[in-house]
């Protein structure tokens, strides 16, 4: 396993994180049980976590994974999305919609857009303290590794009032480092307003370039990034235009990337590439895949292979050499 520094925690951690997005709703708990026991067996030591998360349950049963092994693995979740509610009759029926979508893949993007994902609504610094010990006690755990202001507006990120109780909350103990977990430009407000961010997680592509965008706009020293969404970007890259298709073949050619596998594979390389300090997260519930997954991470990430890849999906193609 390829690890990472993580300075604000003085201790190493996997480059690839799981990411516990659906956990409890599109994958049962003991699925979940599995997966987290196996990534552990694997290396894996980043877990990414949120109140909302699989219909308010994801904390609870990742705490229950990591019982007995919580001081191998770093834990982050959030605050400033609350659980949403789900309806009893919703809940009734869940393990059979994962039975539907199991059968039936394609019915999955159908499903995630009907599920519940929180109330979103301006962060009050009020609630930050309940929101965390909540957390503890569904995590089962007495401190959270890193808590990050989730998807917070630009006004949030730069609010004053929010870090000084995110402050007295690591002075307590209960948390050990900060992070803001949304968009760059929430980042950046954050970084403007000189709030002390320890991790910067964010969504990095190659359609959106966060992460070279990011590079240059926030002062030294700079966060650790924590990036993921790897694949989010893969409908796009299907149907871009025939030139940036060949563009992108020849980048898979000169990189010794399978062609068949390309569609997993280059995203992968892309997202190691272009975060070769940080942690990626990545949903991994099926066994296989997150051995592939973890496999692409062991590998030393390779210079100039992002950049390669943004030139080539470049609407007007880069002649600059690619070093």
């Amino acid at each position: 396993m390829r690890m990472v520094r993580v300075p604000r925690l003085d201790r190493n951690v996997s480059a690839i994180g799981f990411g516990c997005a659906s956990l409890g709703s599109r994958i049962s708990a003991a699925d979940g049980q599995r997966a987290i026991a196996r990534a552990i067996d694997l290396g894996v030591s980043w877990f990414d976590v949120a109140p909302p998360y699989g219909d308010g349950h994801a904390e609870a049963l990742l705490g229950q994974g990591l019982r007995g092994r919580r001081d191998k693995v770093v834990v982050c979740t959030k605050f400033g999305i609350a659980a949403p509610q789900v309806s009893f009759a919703a809940r009734l029926i869940r393990p059979a919609a994962r039975q539907v979508v199991a059968t039936i893949p394609a019915l999955r993007r159908v499903a995630s857009r009907a599920r519940a994902t929180g109330a979103r609504a301006a962060i009050d610094p009020a609630t930050i303290e309940t929101s965390v010990a909540r957390s503890l006690q569904s995590l089962g755990t007495d401190y959270i590794d890193v808590l990050a202001l989730h998807d917070p507006s630009q006004d949030d990120a730069a609010n004053d009032a929010i870090f000084d109780v995110l402050r007295r909350l690591v002075d307590k103990g209960y948390i050990r480092a900060v992070s803001v977990a949304g968009a760059p430009d929430s980042i950046i407000a954050a970084a403007r307003s000189a709030q002390p961010i320890d991790i910067a997680q964010f969504p990095d592509m190659p359609l959106t370039n966060a992460a070279p965008l990011l590079r240059s706009r926030l002062p030294a020293p700079q966060p650790m990034f924590v990036t993921h969404s790897v694949f989010g970007a893969a409908g796009a890259i299907a149907r871009i235009d025939g030139s940036r298709q060949l563009r992108i073949a020849a980048i898979a050619e000169q990189y010794g990337i399978d062609a068949s596998n390309a569609a997993q594979d280059l995203p992968l390389r892309f997202a190691f590439s272009n975060n070769p300090d940080g942690v990626v997260i990545i949903s991994m519930f099926d066994i296989s895949h997150m051995e592939r997954n973890i496999a692409a991470s062991t590998a030393e990430p390779t210079p100039g292979f992002a950049l390669a890849v943004r030139r080539a999906l470049a609407s007007t193609p880069a002649h600059a050499a690619v070093p």
